[in-house]
């Protein structure tokens, strides 16, 4: 097993270079809350100005506690056709677990421990240098773990391993 360091209680936005890029078989874990009054935030993948996978949970009406999410990727400034999935597993106000589990066919995408959406590689993975996350949410563990592929661990099990740690509580707010 191959494990960058976690960052624990980043602020955002967030932004963290990936030395040597991602791998088949890598996960990337990010707990957070998202803020009560927020119209959304993301988590992008990127290869210097590109986004190679851009996870947005949007919150249309400011009444309301659930929205949807859109996946998409961006290349040469030119953002591609987006892919929505209705009912975010983000609530506002609410913490929660992304965990994005890199594939050779797709990212895997997983909230709170259940399987989310899958959303199929529109540019090579292999080309992702960084993650970036911002938007209203507060952030409490940014996670990278790398198995081999024929190790690949259950999506639920790095989740349960930091479990204990993520306590929404010892949160900065940062409206």
């Amino acid at each position: 097993m191959n494990q960058l360091l976690p960052v624990f209680g980043p602020r955002v936005p967030f932004s963290k270079p990936i030395q040597g890029g991602l791998k088949d078989g890598m996960t990337i874990t990010v707990c957070g809350r998202v803020l009560p009054n927020a119209d959304r935030f993301h988590v992008n993948l990127q290869r210097n100005s590109d986004v190679v996978l851009h996870i947005n949970p949007r919150y249309t009406w400011f009444w309301i506690s659930y929205g949807y999410v859109v996946h998409n990727s961006c290349q040469n400034g030119t953002w591609d056709w987006e892919e929505n999935k209705s009912e975010t597993p983000f609530p506002r106000g609410q913490t929660f677990t992304l965990q994005i589990v890199v594939t050779q066919d797709s990212y895997k995408i997983s909230a709170n421990g259940k399987p989310f959406s899958e959303y199929k590689h529109r540019m090579p993975f292999q080309n992702v240098d960084s993650i970036f996350i911002g938007g209203m949410v507060e952030l409490s563990l940014v996670a990278f773990q790398h198995l081999a592929p024929h190790h690949a661990a259950p999506l639920g099990s790095f989740v349960s391993y930091f479990k204990h740690l993520h306590n929404p509580t010892t949160h900065n707010s940062h409206k």
